[in-house]
């Protein structure tokens, strides 16, 4: 018998499934019919799809029924939100306000940490090396925003055994810590000094992911900044490419959510945040993309927003930096649109 029957097994599986799965321009067409004949009729022709998107980062009915919630005063102007969804699980957050100032109606981004992550990160009592957030949210409440920072499952092996064990529960990591943020948000737009009608979710890297994943399920958030995560997401998948890294070889399990690419590339996302601002931020020098390929999934991404006569609302910055955040026109954009 030949002995190289299992290895031409796995490689023609392999090469079989990548052509299915690139044929995702063919396949999307069965899944959106959008309508533009209005605002409405628009929102009305994505609701299968947000419904279907839905039910790929499913929660879980066991974390949705009572919630006890502890704060604690750990600075002048800064609280640790601690959340009890179900017995023995902890869910912690940083909340901050502006100095020195008193209000009940402060404008909230929810700022979201990376794989390595932390709110302390993004508050500017710690850093990333090399440097990504820059201060980020500490910066923000010198210019009147409130800031609430949850902490989240920051690396490969934790998220991994999570993912794994979700997926048992027809769920993924992604589908628990997007409902435990929609918690967070219900106690904050209850409990907490802010202006329930302005709030903003802004996320670096896998902080991104959660931003685009969670704003098509949740409208109150206003408005959304992704930093260093929007991306040809069929090739940032499974196409190894010098120009960027590829998921596929990578120890980042998590990244692979069940049925994604069946209708749901970065470009549909956007469609189901529509018509709500959006700005997408990539560096030139962020080893995680490549412009050219950004730039034809964000262009795709466009149609809706383009066809409503609402392309002011999306705008994708590419600055000169790395895998970071971009401050100067995330403010500049949450300054417009909050």
């Amino acid at each position: 018998m030949p002995n190289n029957l299992l290895p031409n097994l796995e490689h023609h599986w392999e090469t079989t499934l990548r052509e299915i799965i690139c044929a995702y321009p063919r396949r999307r067409v069965k899944h959106w019919q959008c309508s533009y004949d209005s605002l409405a009729a628009f929102l009305q022709s994505v609701e299968p799809n947000r419904k279907q998107w839905a039910n790929l980062v499913s929660d879980l009915p066991e974390f949705s029924g009572e919630m006890h919630v502890e704060t604690q005063k750990v600075a002048a102007s800064r609280q640790l939100i601690t959340l009890r969804p179900w017995p023995g699980i902890q869910v912690h957050a940083l909340f901050q306000t502006p100095a020195n100032e008193s209000r009940t109606d402060f404008p909230l981004v929810v700022c979201l940490h990376g794989m390595g992550g932390s709110p302390e990160m993004i508050l500017g009592d710690d850093e990333s090396t090399p440097p990504s957030y820059h201060a980020y949210g500490h910066r923000l409440t010198e210019h009147g925003f409130a800031v609430l920072a949850p902490y989240l499952v920051n690396n490969f092996a934790g998220r991994g055994r999570l993912h794994r064990m979700s997926l048992l529960l027809g769920t993924t990591i992604w589908g628990l810590e997007i409902q435990l943020l929609q918690r967070l948000l219900d106690f904050a737009v209850a409990a907490l000094p802010i202006d329930a009608r302005r709030v903003a979710m802004w996320g670096l890297s896998m902080g991104g992911a959660y931003t685009m994943y969670t704003l098509p399920l949740e409208p109150r958030f206003a408005a959304g900044i992704v930093s260093a995560w929007f991306n040809h997401r069929v090739r940032k998948m499974i196409v190894e490419d010098p120009h960027y890294t590829c998921f596929l070889p990578t120890p980042e399990e998590h990244a692979f959510l069940p049925g994604l690419l069946t209708q749901f590339s970065d470009q549909d996302l956007l469609a189901l945040i529509c018509p709500r601002p959006l700005l997408i931020q990539t560096g030139e020098r962020d080893s995680v993309s490549w412009p050219p390929l950004v730039k034809e999934e964000f262009d795709a991404g466009l149609t809706p927003y383009d066809r409503l006569h609402l392309s002011e609302r999306l705008q994708w910055n590419l600055h000169h930096g790395g895998h970071e955040i971009e401050f100067e026109s995330g403010l500049d954009f949450l300054k417009k649109w909050l």
